[in-house]
């Protein structure tokens, strides 16, 4: 039992993830000894003042990290968690038939051939290797910096710096906060593209959906994350447009940004892209670029702005928050911009970091879903690559035109592609993600196993209420009555 004053308990339903406990502590004028605290790295004197211990400069840097390699695993998770929603609409989708390619014709059409339906899911599909590239990548670069860390403790040289600690630090929380938001919602874009049988609990995708929802909160929400990431990344064009020195950054996933800026600071007419056909803009090296531009772009519009909202009113630290509150939106926009240059470029490293590994039939298919991945963001975004025209309206055009063209690519692959994640059904637990394409026997079983609902072949209240409207004549019609009840009603 709680001790005197104390009341715990269970916070209660929620919308998912309901195998993990969540509770509530009340203390009503409990009073807990400064000896049963926890001070190791901050203390509380008896005056109840707050102090935060100093630690060495290599234990804060680890404590850093084994955060961030929480979110890093966010990431990868984020990916496996998108793989699953994928794996079960791509394989019903493959099964599910609907409609006919010609007038009189027999034979239904999949509906994974529509491209409104690949639209909506294959973009999901690359994105599903896309982040599982990318947090593979962070959890190595995580590790490596953790063991150096490990070294310098005990003696060996120390080449972490705080600049790399700050700038893992922004690309975890910009990345985790993109990857679970796209995912999150892509769960539920799957569950929708499965149409009616999307909404049973036997597809598997509500569970999984609940399940999920929790990342966009937990280890930071994906709305707050953003400002750490931008903080870090004002401080380094700060730095660098002090004249000071930026070489400490080389080492930093922010550092393609020192190239961005200088180029269009030095050079703001030339920064355009340079494609002008299908193929030229098919090629991962022009997407990057684009992204890298967007990027830089909008963190240097955003600099401005701040710089200018500040000199215009006094640098009071209330002012500095009214200044950066107005900001927010932009400040969102920034960080979505630099993670998707993050994650393209991940991904291509991924790509080629497997290239000894696959077949060359395998890198062009893997190659093709990092194209779709880059194409459809850009797409879905064109207003920033238009807006400083970084992009034509005839290039915008292409882009589209590039979709749609990956779509059909990505269209011959995407069973094999979900497939080779090999998740069993056991884990997928759908009737509409089977392995083994049986998916209306599935629903049909999942149906008559389910408790209560049909238990017996006549429904609770039929006896009592329903069978009396239609058997022994109480159903039958009578003009009279009816015209009675009429003029009463009209009364």
């Amino acid at each position: 039992q709680p001790l005197q004053g104390v009341t715990v308990a269970d916070i209660g339903p929620k919308i998912g993830y309901n195998n993990m406990d969540n509770g509530l502590a009340y203390f009503d004028h409990v009073v807990i000894p400064r000896r049963n605290m926890a001070m190791r790295f901050a203390t509380v004197d008896e005056r109840g003042n707050f102090t935060k211990r100093k630690v060495s400069d290599a234990a804060s840097k680890v404590a850093y990290v084994t955060m961030m390699q929480v979110r890093a695993l966010i990431v990868n998770e984020a990916g496996k968690a998108l793989a699953m929603a994928v794996t079960v609409c791509t394989r019903y989708s493959a099964v599910r038939r609907q409609g006919f390619k010609e007038k009189g014709g027999k034979t239904e059409v999949q509906i994974l051939d529509y491209v409104q339906q690949q639209h909506r899911i294959f973009p999901l599909l690359a994105a599903s290797y896309c982040f599982f590239f990318t947090g593979r990548q962070i959890m190595q670069r995580l590790r490596a910096i953790e063991r150096i860390l490990v070294q310098q403790k005990a003696g060996t040289a120390n080449s972490v710096t705080k600049e790399m600690v700050a700038d893992i630090h922004a690309s975890s929380s910009c990345l985790k906060s993109f990857t679970t938001t796209i995912a999150a919602d892509g769960i539920e874009e799957c569950r929708k593209a499965c149409g009616g049988h999307g909404f049973l609990v036997s597809s598997g995708l509500p569970e999984l959906l609940g399940a999920y929802l929790q990342n966009p909160t937990v280890e930071g929400d994906n709305h707050m994350l953003p400002q750490q990431t931008v903080r870090v990344l004002l401080k380094m064009l700060q730095t660098l447009n002090s004249g000071g020195d930026v070489s400490a950054y080389k080492k930093c996933d922010s550092w393609y940004l020192v190239k961005e800026i200088q180029n269009i600071i030095s050079s703001p007419d030339t920064n355009m892209c340079s494609a002008e056909t299908l193929d030229d803009l098919l090629k991962g090296s022009t997407i990057l670029q684009a992204f890298r531009h967007r990027a830089a772009r909008l963190l240097l519009e955003l600099a401005g702005n701040i710089a200018e909202k500040t000199s215009n009113g006094s640098s009071s630290e209330t002012q500095q928050q009214n200044v950066w509150n107005q900001s927010l939106v932009q400040i969102a926009r920034v960080s979505k911009a630099h993670s998707l240059a993050l994650l393209m470029n991940h991904f291509l490293e991924g790509i080629e970091a497997e290239s000894s590994n696959l077949g060359n039939a395998e890198i062009r298919v893997l190659n093709d879903l990092a194209l779709l991945f880059g194409l459809y963001h850009i797409e879905q975004a064109m207003g920033d690559f238009l807006e400083d025209q970084y992009l034509t309206s005839s290039q915008s055009t292409l882009v589209r035109d590039s979709v749609l063209l990956l779509l059909k690519r990505v269209r011959i692959n995407a069973v094999g592609l979900v497939d080779a994640r090999d998740f069993t059904d056991f884990r997928l637990k759908s009737a509409l993600g089977r392995k083994d394409g049986n998916v209306y026997p599935a629903i049909i079983n999942e149906s008559l196993m389910t408790g209560g609902l049909n238990d017996q072949h006549v429904g609770p209240g039929y006896a009592e209420h329903l069978r009396k409207l239609t058997v022994d004549g109480v159903g039958e019609y009578h003009p009279a009555a009816a015209n009675t009840q009429l003029q009463h009603s009209r009364l």
